[in-house]
């Protein structure tokens, strides 16, 4: 049978989840909180989470976000495997937490009291209801219980009401609710909560409190008593299919998020990068260590960079610290000047493919006149294509573009080939010509290429499907004597491998905004609403923040929520 039509039931099931490999968590010493544009929030799926659509909510509220999921089935021999959930340490970059239909036990003691440091410092919480929450979630002596606005008495079943019961804006409600009650949404299974002394109901299920918010030390907490269960009768609306819902929720997952501490006002550091010695050392070009490259990183200034670069082409220089590890750092410097070493260095790491690979991609940064045909040569060659192709998207020369084009085609087309048993579709992508794909998009959007915005678009969408449908298929399980299945396994958790290679790549590459494609951005942006689109369109906005604030105000009316926040605060509107 064919791979992907064997695994068409498992890929169905768990296309949700996403797999991450699994580091050690350390709890901070204290809380300091990343600067973000909009607030981010931490959603920890459950069983039946899309049912909340909480998605939706958070591109209507404008939150950036951040999924992560939990297994429930035997298959793994427990229910408590995460994938993608952050470090403890990471938490300081997000503002809210969503715990979707999940029990204390699977989130352990550890991380809940992470979580209730988190709040207690000004971090959101939103919890929602289903049969592994509240009681039913062993929330009783756990932090939760402590954190929530409500109690909750032990219930065996959850109560029914097999008409539904009537959504309704609470007695007192402190959130202006942007909702049209006249449909009629009703709750079929609502949770028993009690608001402690303090605590706002906002919503109510008939008589039932539905939303309650309240507050943790200096952070917020949203208890939701809805579940996504229950079979609608004919003419009834579902809280869950009521146009409304998203942006209720999106609402109280806004208000959590607020109360987290304004991130400081970055102020430049008077405290040199390097020593005197140590500066001394660069120029030099003795004792240079990578922890010298790291810190020159962090705070590059031209001099700096000039003198690092210098430090790498010098034949001496020892290779403690390489052309290829500090790129990132002189690519914002890159000056014509360097262009004649950049060619002759390209003979002295023949043996070196990093170092020529990178040498390739700077050269083309510094505009050198006579780069074209060297970055040409570079693109018939498989070792350095992809790095050539940078180069040239950073040339700023138009004859670049048909070159680019040409390598482009082909590649589609060897992915467009016929699919069999031993080449499916997905893999002449992942293994093959994927990461071509994606570097000639890149190269083309930097060039000002017409199509470059959504091409880019489209193919961070296509590389970011097939990444998850990859991390789900390599849950499969093979038996040690199945050749076969491994062989399966081998090549599925390759694929994964190079796949996030090219997600990395695609998000590294995302900004600044090439001034060509300014028009054609904010025309995508405005009307955008793919969810993995949206993804991409944010990181480009996020890495071009240096641009000046007209060129976002468009934008805030867009369609999608969190691109009209964020151009509302880069436009400096908000």
């Amino acid at each position: 049978m064919h791979l992907f039509a064997q695994l068409g039931l498992t890929l169905s099931l768990f296309i949700a989840s996403l797999v991450s490999s699994f580091a050690a968590e350390g709890k901070p010493s204290e809380w300091r909180w990343l600067p973000t544009l909009v607030p981010k929030a931490l959603v920890i799926e459950g069983l039946w989470t899309d049912h909340f659509r909480v998605t939706p909510a958070l591109h209507d509220a404008g939150l950036r976000y951040h999924e992560s999921y939990v297994s429930r089935s035997p298959y793994f021999g427990g229910y408590t495997r995460f994938y993608h959930l952050p470090e403890i340490a990471e938490l300081n970059r997000f503002s809210v937490i969503v715990i979707a239909n999940l029990d204390a036990p699977s989130l352990n003691e550890e991380r809940l009291k992470a979580y209730r440091e988190f709040v207690a410092n000004g971090g959101g919480l939103v919890v929602l209801g289903g049969y592994w929450a509240y009681s039913r979630g062993a929330y009783a002596g756990s932090p939760l219980e402590e954190m929530l606005p409500v109690t909750f008495a032990p219930e065996h079943r959850i109560p029914a009401s097999f008409e539904g019961l009537p959504l309704r804006p609470g007695a007192q409600p402190t959130w202006k609710l942007p909702a049209d009650f006249a449909a009629k949404p009703v709750a079929y299974y609502v949770q028993t909560l009690v608001p402690k002394t303090g605590a706002t109901v906002q919503l109510l299920a008939g008589d039932k409190p539905a939303l309650v918010s309240g507050t943790f030390g200096k952070g917020r907490v949203v208890a939701c008593a809805l579940t996504a269960n229950g079979d609608a009768p004919a003419g009834s609306v579902p809280f869950w299919d009521w146009p409304a819902w998203p942006k209720l929720l999106g609402q109280a997952l806004d208000w959590a998020a607020g109360a987290r501490p304004a991130a400081p006002a970055t102020v430049a550091s008077t405290q040199p990068v390097l020593t005197e010695d140590e500066l001394n050392s660069l120029t030099l070009g003795t004792g240079v260590t990578p922890d010298m490259a790291r810190r020159i990183g962090e705070r590059p200034t031209a001099a700096t960079a000039e003198a690092l670069f210098q430090h790498v082409l010098r034949a001496e220089s020892g290779g403690k610290v390489d052309l290829a590890s500090v790129l990132p750092t002189l690519l914002p410097f890159a000056k014509a000047e360097w262009g004649a070493k950049l060619k002759e260095s390209l003979e002295k790491f023949s043996p070196d493919l990093k170092g020529r690979q990178a040498a390739l991609i700077l050269l083309g940064a510094t505009r050198d006149p006579a780069a074209l045909g060297i970055l040409s040569d570079a693109l018939a060659k498989d070792e350095t294509r992809e790095s050539a192709m940078l180069g040239l998207g950073r040339l700023n020369r138009p004859e670049a573009i048909p070159l680019i084009r040409n390598v482009l085609t082909r590649a589609e087309a060897a992915c467009s080939a016929p699919d069999t048993e031993d080449a499916p579709a997905p893999d002449a992508f992942a293994l093959h010509h994927g990461s071509t794909i994606v570097h000639a998009a890149i190269a083309l959007y930097q060039l000002g290429e017409p199509e470059g915005v959504p091409r880019m678009m489209a193919v961070y969408a296509r590389v970011h499907l097939l990444h998850r449908i990859y991390e789900n298929a390599v849950k499969r399980r093979v038996y040690e004597t199945d050749l076969q299945g491994i062989a399966i396994l081998k090549r599925l958790h390759e694929g994964r491998q190079k796949l996030a290679g090219m997600l990395e790549k695609l998000r590294a590459e995302a900004g600044p905004l090439p001034p060509a494609q300014s028009t054609a951005f904010c025309q995508a942006a405005a009307v955008a609403s793919d969810p993995a689109a949206v993804e991409w369109l944010c990181l480009v906005m996020e890495q071009s923040v240096s641009l000046p604030a007209p060129t976002w105000q468009p934008l805030a009316t867009a369609r999608d929520g969190t691109i009209a926040r964020l151009a509302g605060v880069l436009g400096g509107q908000k």
